[in-house]
């Protein structure tokens, strides 16, 4: 049976009855009725950016859970998908290249200042014409045309699926487009961390997707903005 390490640890903690002499300053006080469980990187709490404690066993679960090596944010998706574009970048810089990217142009405003601060190349990909901030269902093959037409490849193709009208792009066809002309796949899969737990798998990162990030406050069980960064083996 898997175990719950952050979960076990905080109820400890509640019911060890300790005097709170740390943040948050509602100091426990039941007023919605979880602030007992609300604490901070007090010791033995791990701390997420330096996880060696049960924040890592945790994220060791959710690696067996979701298949592939995964990493807990927060503030939604929106530190994943900078944490995404840094990869891509770094990644770029490896190869001697400066670091492009095809992007749909639903992406969420979170690309534009991630792009921006990394100062990264971005070309817009349209597929119909009709592509909005809400909409744009990206075509393996009008990618395919794009890519071949393209004098230089991107680094990697960036795609918001499922998109904000529930939309899911074909990312298996998608995937196999990028690894011919050997591109990456990043996904923003905010909106579809469900899809690893249907069966089959729906997940981006089981359909051949080399990074995407999903927001587990969306349509899993976070109350806050949490989410994860989930990196292709």
């Amino acid at each position: 049976m898997m175990k719950t390490p952050i979960c076990d640890f905080v109820k400890k903690y509640v019911e060890s009855d300790a005097l709170r002499l740390h943040m948050p300053g509602h100091k426990g006080v039941s007023f919605i009725g979880i602030e007992s469980l609300d604490i901070t990187e007090i010791d033995g709490a791990d701390s997420l950016y330096e996880a060696g404690g049960i924040i890592k066993e945790s994220e060791d679960n959710a690696s067996a859970l979701f298949g592939c090596p995964t990493y807990y944010s927060t503030e939604g998706a929106s530190h994943s998908i900078r944490a995404m574009l840094y990869l891509i970048s770094l990644y770029a810089g490896e190869r001697g290249e400066r670091p492009r990217i095809f992007a749909a142009m639903n992406a969420h405003k979170v690309f534009l200042s991630a792009a921006a601060l990394l100062d990264l190349d971005v070309e817009w990909l349209e597929f119909d014409g009709r592509e909005g901030y809400l909409s744009c269902l990206p075509d393996a093959k009008k990618l395919d045309a794009f890519l071949q037409s393209s004098d230089k490849k991107p680094t990697a193709i960036y795609l918001t699926s499922p998109d904000y009208l529930g939309n899911i792009a074909d990312i298996k066809a998608i995937s196999a487009v990028c690894k011919k002309y050997g591109v990456l796949l990043a996904v923003d899969n905010a909106h579809g961390a469900y899809l690893r737990f249907l069966t089959p798998s729906q997940h981006p990162i089981d359909l051949g997707a080399d990074i995407c990030c999903d927001s587990a406050h969306k349509t899993l069980p976070a109350l806050t903005g949490a989410a994860y960064l989930h990196i292709s083996n």
